[in-house]
């Protein structure tokens, strides 16, 4: 074996050991956490707001195809809904995921999936308290254990779930910090709308149908919706929207009465709100069903709200 001379021996280590960061131990500033996926050998830094979205973290899952649809927080994780277009990149549908993210670190630290046939896109996540998830599915919401779920790699004996019909469409989910909301992607502003659901929802009527008439309040929400999350501390809103051209964050107050709109990245799919009240978003761009786009943005990210412009 060639010998490398000590300086340049020693300057390979070194790099390697930039390149990754320890389990358990935060990354350095402007560095992206978790796993680049090897096919993308470029991304898209010339974003909407880039100095706002801080704290990045590559998507998981990205190399196995999975598309990210919704996103929470707990404690010290960050929670990523994803499908896997089935049989090809074509398809808009396929077998839903869900990963576990260290959020200081972006390790991966658990994973499971939603029995076959049972969920679609996944498009919507939100933590409801109590160790409990709820996806939102286009057809249909479950009611998820997590520990019990990532223990066995599947929410299958873990979970109650809905299905939904009428007005109601899982396209994304979230929680204001008492009940559980689902919202509408639609391009028809009529339609657009977001729904607080009956708090007794999954007690009463697993396994069963429901439709508009079990939700006990709604409000209007910008057209193309992708996410959503309640700051509790400040009565904001917070919805994204998006298109394969375009992103917007926008601030809503309590009645869906837009307070404030702001550019975003391409692709940008849900919303989320962590323990310490700060804002979260992620974006499809970059995954490999989208490359043909023109952004490539494939982060999950923290939305530094001061910097917004």
């Amino acid at each position: 074996m060639r010998r490398l001379p000590v300086l340049a021996a020693a300057l390979l280590v070194a790099g390697a050991l930039a390149s990754c960061a320890t389990p358990g131990t935060p990354a350095a500033p402007g560095t992206v956490m978790g796993t680049r996926p090897s096919y993308l050998t470029a991304t898209t830094e010339a974003v909407p707001n880039a100095s706002a979205l801080v704290d990045r973290i590559w998507v998981p899952g990205l190399a196995d195809t999975y598309v990210p649809q919704g996103l929470t927080a707990s404690g010290k994780h960050l929670f990523v809904s994803s499908y896997k277009p089935t049989p090809d990149l074509r398809a808009n549908t396929g077998p839903c995921r869900v990963f576990r993210i260290e959020m200081a670190t972006g390790r991966l630290d658990g994973m499971f999936d939603i029995p076959p046939g049972t969920c679609t896109h996944a498009g919507g996540l939100a933590y409801v308290g109590q160790g409990r998830l709820m996806l939102a599915d286009t057809r249909a919401l479950f009611l998820i254990d997590v520990e019990k779920a990532l223990a066995t790699g599947t929410s299958a004996g873990a979970s109650r779930s809905v299905k939904i019909t009428g007005e109601l469409r899982g396209s994304f989910g979230t929680f204001d910090g008492k009940d559980a909301w689902i919202g509408t992607w639609t391009r028809e502003q009529p339609k657009a709308r977001m729904f607080r659901l009956d708090p007794q929802l999954f007690e009463r009527y697993d396994g069963q149908t429901v439709d508009e008439q079990r939700a006990t309040r709604s409000i209007p929400i910008p057209v193309e919706a992708q996410g959503a999350a309640f700051d509790t501390r400040t009565g904001t809103l917070w919805v994204s929207a998006s298109n394969s051209r375009w992103g917007k964050l926008y601030r809503l107050d309590a009645e869906g009465r837009v307070r404030g709109e702001y550019d975003m990245p391409a692709g940008l799919e849900d919303l989320a709100i962590d323990d310490a009240g700060q804002l979260w978003g992620m974006s499809e761009s970059g995954t490999q069903k989208y490359l043909g786009w023109e952004t490539r943005f494939p982060y999950i990210f923290r939305i530094d709200t001061g910097k917004l412009k």
